[in-house]
Parts: structure tokens; C-alpha cells; sequence
């Protein structure tokens, strides 16, 4: 009876943890979340199904729309602001929509950073595709289309809360590793000096303000970097390569007593 007992406490036991638990660094490589939910997380859902990890989607959709973005906005081979109404259709269609179903699925595994920072970065490409997108005449309300006052103001405001979205984002990944880190730590930088720069055009600067979003363009570059080279790390990681590319792991050693 007391072996029965014994067995029966093993069972429930075992059914209260998921079947395939992850190692704190293969979790970390893979989800991206802090270390003290490691023990609630893994790669398995309901009825024993495998999830996939959905931040390589996540990366790439913000990849696709970012680099252009970026490269235009840097004034490479020739292009200008009007360029970016040819990124319309990514906006929604990748930045957006791939961006949300990514931070959805992110909720679905139970990584609650990586899905909010997910979710708002596909609302964010689907609010700058609407603004953008003449078939919504956003610009024709106001008096001088986008040179209004009125109208850079307001992106001024919208990118200076951005700032602030970006730098809490940054704070949080300190617990997940270097490269993640490394993307807020220079979008923050972006935000902050497109706000600027629309605050001085919004003042008639222009000069100043081409100045101000070179070199957010430059801060979204390095952006487009280190996510690539993450991107990159995850798909090795997913397929299970022989090799993997160090994105500079915290605190795996730190809270390796408090996680056995």
C-alpha cells in the first residue's frame, strides 16, 4: 500500500511539471524570458503537443519592415521619406500581422514579455501603415499635408511615449540576454531621436530635423543588426546545429542555485 502511495504522489507530481523540461540556458536562448519562470515554461501544451517557439516570426517580420525602414531613412541610394509608401504592404502585412500572431502565440506558451513587446511592435507598423496609407486621408485633414505643424507634433508626442515604451522594454530584457538587450538599447535611442526630429519640423527646422532622423537611422541600423544576428542564432538553435552563436546569456549562472 505505502509503495502504491508512493507512486501515486510520483504520478501527480510529474503531471503538475511538463514532460520535457529546458535547460535554463536552452531556455533562454530559445524564449527569451526571465529565469525565474523557467520552472512554468516549456515546449510542451496541452494533451503533450510540442509548441513551436514563435520568436524567430516574431524577429523576422520586425526584420523585414525595419531594414528598409531604416535604410531610407539614412538616405541610402538615393531615397527619401516619400519612398516609404512603397512599405505600406509590409507594414500590415508583416510588421503587423506577423508581429501580432507572434506575440499571440508567445501568450499561448506563456511568455508574457516577449507577447506584449510582440504585440504593441505589430500595432505600432499597423498605426504607422494606417497614418501612411492615402487611402485613409489621414494627411488630408491637416492644412499642409505632412509639413503641417499640427500633424509633426503629434508623431513627435506619439514617438517621445515610445521612447519611454522602449526603455522600460530594455530594462526588462536585462533579465534575458545581450543581444535582446541590445535591440531596445539602440531602438530606445531611435525613438528618442525621431521624436526630435518631428518636434523640429514641426518648428520649420528642416535641416535640424533630416539631421535628427539620419541619425535615428543610423541607432535603427545597428537595430537591424543585432536582430538579424539573434534571428540568426534562434534558426541554428531551432534545427539543432552542431554550433551556436553566443547572444551573451545574464543570469544563467546566477540563479542556477535558485532554479535547482
Amino acid at each position: 500500500m505505502d509503495d502504491i502511495e508512493k507512486i501515486s504522489l510520483e504520478q501527480r507530481e510529474l503531471i503538475g511539471r511538463s514532460p520535457i523540461q529546458l535547460t535554463s540556458e536552452q531556455f533562454e536562448r530559445l524564449l527569451l524570458t526571465p529565469q525565474a519562470n523557467i520552472r512554468t515554461q516549456s515546449s510542451v501544451g496541452v494533451h503533450g503537443h510540442k509548441f513551436g517557439n514563435p520568436t524567430p516570426l516574431g524577429l523576422i517580420a520586425f526584420l523585414l519592415v525595419q531594414a528598409p525602414t531604416a535604410c531610407i531613412q539614412l538616405g541610402w541610394g538615393g531615397s527619401n521619406a516619400v519612398a516609404n509608401a512603397v512599405l505600406i504592404g509590409p507594414y500590415y502585412l508583416l510588421g503587423g500581422l506577423g508581429l501580432i500572431i507572434s506575440g499571440v502565440m508567445e501568450w499561448v506558451v506563456g511568455n508574457t514579455f516577449p507577447s506584449v513587446v510582440a504585440i504593441t511592435f505589430g500595432g505600432n507598423w499597423l498605426a504607422l501603415a494606417t497614418v501612411a496609407d492615402p487611402a485613409h486621408g489621414i494627411t488630408l485633414t491637416f492644412p499642409d499635408s505632412t509639413a503641417s505643424p499640427e500633424y509633426n507634433k503629434a508623431l513627435m508626442f506619439y514617438f517621445a511615449f515610445w521612447t519611454f515604451l522602449t526603455s522600460v522594454y530594455f530594462m526588462t530584457s536585462l533579465r534575458s540576454n545581450a543581444a535582446f538587450a541590445g535591440i531596445f538599447f539602440n531602438i530606445s535611442f531611435a525613438n528618442g531621436l525621431n521624436a526630435a526630429g518631428y518636434g523640429e519640423l514641426g518648428n520649420g527646422n528642416e535641416i535640424v530635423a533630416n539631421a535628427l532622423f539620419k541619425a535615428g537611422g543610423a541607432f535603427e541600423f545597428v537595430v537591424v543588426c543585432v536582430t538579424g544576428y539573434l534571428f540568426v542564432a534562434l534558426m541554428l538553435e531551432s534545427v539543432d546545429m552542431p554550433f551556436r552563436l553566443p547572444v551573451g546569456e545574464f543570469l544563467s549562472h546566477r540563479n542556477k542555485a535558485k532554479l535547482s
